[in-house]
């Protein structure tokens, strides 16, 4: 058995992806939200493309006297090609493209129209009130630089300015296992010594949050199935980036997943992690002609997964997604209640950051052992507890990792 530290673990898996290339394609706007941009995104046109108006009003051409003819009226995608001669305007809403005849909009609160003829009732300098072509960018700029998360608002942008495929790293395909003959699905019967899969619905959903294709396949730990259980997990394994497993890699008479991934052509990276919750842990690589897959076999109880999943599977998955900030934000904040348990080895302890009077404060969950699931439901943060420390008092300072952004309100 070889047992590492929580950093040492880290340092083997990236070793084990020393020069991963994430794979680049091209998707339509409507399938771009939240991955990574692999290339620059440039502008296909000036923006604005053509002269606007920014208000409704007035196209004048020269501005000499104050009354004018009013020749035309247009909405906003509707192009006016007449002429517009001196003493004319062409009334225009917000948006609409300036006539190329005129130099200069005045305001609609400006004039005072009776007819189809209008008085202008203050002075407005000559080539005023018309955004011209380029204002904020011109044909081929930079407006969305390779590396960038896509935002709804990066999206908006892209398509604004002219893009319907945009070039991003393609989804890590993982390959993601329960086990356990104990667990049962939602909708099956569950019987005295049987638990609901909460784990499949819990780690599918964050690995699809953090940007994975996820196949999920369920091993039993049944002797009788295991042959068929290798020879699934062998198939269902071709092809992937990563494979992430709860439960079964204790040292149990059914713990089977080391084995299965022994059978597999895997190399161990280690077995065991000094840390809690979360000791119970598997690293390791299988080489596929070349392609490497790394596995994360985790606990499987749910908040010791919850804690290794966070500190080893997901900087893995924003490598894999070409993300370049790949770690969580630490800050140092108050503790808000008391955590009695001793130090032996690194402590990672789940909980929720909120301000208060503008500070943040950490309240670790109520219930602190390794199979505890309902603090799971608002946890946005993990307390790091250095190996040796000894029990914290309510107050005391500690350093957070924060797994979500929090509104200081």
């Amino acid at each position: 058995m070889e047992i590492v530290t929580i950093t040492e673990a880290r340092r083997r898996l990236d070793g084990a992806l020393p020069s991963y290339k994430a794979k680049i394609e091209y998707v339509t706007p409507d399938q771009a939200l939240g991955r990574i941009t692999a290339r620059d995104i440039t502008a296909a046109h000036a923006y604005p493309p053509y002269r606007k108006s920014p208000f409704d009003g007035y196209a004048i051409h020269s501005h000499e006297g104050t009354t004018y003819e009013v020749v035309a009226t247009i909405g906003a995608g509707i192009v006016y090609e007449g002429p517009v001669a001196t003493g004319q305007a062409v009334r225009l809403m917000t948006g609409c493209a300036v006539p190329g005849d005129c130099d200069t909009v005045i305001p609609q609160e400006y004039v005072d129209r009776r007819g189809t003829r209008i008085e202008v009732t203050e002075t407005i300098k000559p080539g005023s009130n018309i955004i011209p072509v380029g204002e904020e960018c011109k044909p081929g700029a930079i407006i969305i630089p390779a590396g960038t998360k896509l935002t709804a608002g990066a999206l908006s942008v892209a398509v604004g300015l002219g893009n319907d495929r945009l070039p991003v790293y393609a989804k890590p395909e993982v390959l993601f296992l329960t086990s356990g003959r104990e667990l049962v699905m939602p909708g099956e019967v569950r019987h005295d010594g049987q638990i609901y899969n909460s784990n499949a619905y819990l780690f599918r959903s964050l690995l699809e949050q953090y940007g994975a294709a996820v196949t999920f396949y369920h091993v039993s730990d049944g002797p009788d199935d295991l042959a068929d259980e290798i020879a699934a997990v062998r198939r269902l394994a071709q092809g992937k980036d990563l494979i992430v497993s709860t439960g079964g890699v204790s040292v149990g008479l059914y713990d089977t997943m080391p084995q299965i991934y022994q059978d597999l052509g895997a190399v161990q990276l280690y077995n065991r992690i000094t840390m809690r919750p979360g000791s119970a842990s598997y690293g390791g690589v299988i080489d596929d002609n070349g392609h490497r897959i790394l596995i994360l076999g985790l606990s499987g109880n749910p908040s010791a997964s919850f804690n290794a999943f966070h500190l080893l599977a997901v900087p893995i998955l924003r490598r894999l997604n070409g993300e370049r900030a790949c770690e969580f934000p630490r800050i140092t904040c108050r503790l808000g209640d008391a955590i009695h348990k001793q130090n032996p080895v690194d402590r990672f302890v789940q909980g929720r950051l909120t301000y208060e009077q503008g500070q943040p404060v950490f309240t670790p969950n109520m219930t602190l052992t390794s199979s505890a699931l309902l603090g799971l439901a608002h946890t946005n943060a993990l307390a790091y507890i250095k190996k040796g420390t000894p029990p914290l008092p309510k107050g005391a300072p500690i350093e957070i990792i924060l797994l979500k952004a929090v509104r200081n309100l």
